[in-house]
C-alpha cells in the first residue's frame, strides 16, 4: 500500500521542532488529513502529535507506527511491524 503524506526523507523530518513520525490509517471523513482508507505518514511537532492522539481517541484515525524524531533520526517504538 502506498503511503500518502510526507515522504520518508521529507524536509519536515529535519525541522528542529519535529519530534514525532506516525503512520496511520484514516478511518473517518472527520479526520483532519487524508481520505477514508488512506494510509498516511506525517512528521509532527509535539502539538501536532497530541492532535493526532485526540483524533485516534475519537476513532478518526488509527496510528499503526510511531517513531521519535531526533535531529532527523528515527527511533521507532516497535521494530516488528512491516509498513
Amino acid at each position: 500500500m502506498k503511503l500518502e503524506g510526507h515522504d520518508i526523507m521529507a524536509l519536515e523530518r529535519f525541522d528542529p521542532e519535529v519530534r514525532h513520525m506516525i503512520v496511520f490509517d484514516v478511518l473517518s471523513d472527520r479526520a483532519s488529513v487524508g481520505d477514508i482508507g488512506d494510509r498516511m505518514r506525517l512528521f509532527l511537532t509535539e502539538s501536532g502529535y497530541q492532535k493526532a492522539l485526540e483524533n485516534q481517541n475519537k476513532a478518526f484515525i488509527q496510528i499503526l507506527n510511531h517513531a521519535g524524531v531526533i535531529q532527523g533520526h528515527l527511533r521507532y517504538d516497535r521494530t516488528d511491524r512491516d509498513l
